[in-house]
């Protein structure tokens, strides 16, 4: 397998492990078990992002002699089938858990997370922070509000005019969408006066939703400057959208797909923040295995890098290195 990280890269990734107990790991009369293998339950089983999450927690599983077992629902809009695995998680007796809670799952899943607490089954949250619980050991997650607010700056430094009219689709209502959107809109009111979020709308991380979104929003509004998408999803949407109706928008989004780089390249998307869902997923098992170890991070909320991507740079090799 391609080795995703340097040494240089992991220790600057890395934070100190403080040791909390000397377990080794072994099974125990209290509910300690012996299986050598990490359970990761991510929000979908095949988009492009989680694949590039599982690659690279399947690479820190090999660098740690575990297991990591991979799963989730078809589509992040199944928190009741999310839970479900969560739940067989537990009853598997896993060494640890990593889970990436879809907004459907946020209400239900801190009984668990305290369930696996009681037989001694650290969990990490990844992706998504986990509202309503301090149970799991940490939360190792982007920072999605700056990466918001990163992008609404990006779009207004490069707009030639000094006010207009904004929108934005969202890929959900709370978690990670939530903060995004957030994020971008408050910054916009806080540092660009001149220019106003007319719109926001819920794609749901479905493309044909998504798309359907924006079309209405082009319709309603056909003099906007800029248009934010949260996700992947959405901003693919927004593009072939505003480039169907032949509108001159500045087009900005949340992650990097192949399809969202296509749309990169060719000009019909100005930017992207994207995010490092390899270093994400390497980064969730080695915390979650050390915390099996007997060893707990010095951090409860470890931010997982992000950076901007637009035609520009996207064959450098520091850009390369995360999209690829």
């Amino acid at each position: 397998m391609k080795k995703l990280f340097t040494g240089a890269l992991v220790a600057a990734m890395s934070l100190t492990l403080v040791a909390c107990g000397d377990d080794n790991g072994d099974s125990d009369a209290n509910g300690g078990n012996s299986e050598n293998r990490v359970a990761m339950i991510a929000k979908a089983n095949s988009a492009e992002y989680w694949m590039k999450v599982k690659e690279g927690a399947e690479e820190a599983g090999e660098d740690l002699g575990v297991t990591v077992t991979f799963n989730g629902p078809d589509t992040e809009s199944e928190g009741d089938k999310q839970i479900n695995m969560l739940q067989s998680a537990i009853n598997d007796n896993a060494m640890a858990i990593a889970f990436a809670p879809q907004d459907g799952a946020q209400d239900g899943a801190p009984r668990l997370i305290d369930e696996a607490f009681d037989l001694d089954i650290p969990v990490v949250i990844f992706d998504t922070p986990l509202a309503g619980s301090d149970v799991p050991v940490a939360t190792v997650a982007s920072d999605n509000e700056g990466m918001g607010a990163e992008a609404a700056e990006r779009m207004i430094e490069g707009l030639d005019v000094t006010e207009g009219k904004i929108a934005i689709i969202a890929h959900g209502e709370v978690g990670t969408a939530a903060a995004r959107r957030d994020g971008f809109r408050d910054w916009i009111e806080q540092n660009a006066p001149g220019f106003e979020v007319v719109d926001v709308q819920n794609g749901q991380s479905d493309p044909a939703i998504s798309r359907d979104k924006a079309q209405g929003i082009l319709q309603a509004h056909p003099d906007l400057v800029g248009f934010f998408g949260t996700d992947d999803d959405s901003v693919i949407a927004i593009a072939d959208e505003v480039e169907a109706k032949g509108f001159d928008i500045s087009v900005i989004g949340v992650d990097s797909s192949p399809d969202v780089i296509t749309l990169v390249e060719g000009g019909q998307i100005t930017g992207v923040i994207t995010q490092d869902p390899a270093g994400m997923g390497y980064r969730t098992i080695e915390v979650a295995v050390a915390a099996a170890r007997g060893e707990e991070p010095s951090e409860k909320n470890i931010v997982s890098e992000s950076v901007w991507v637009t035609a520009e740079n996207l064959n450098d090799e520091d850009i390369q290195a995360i999209i690829n």
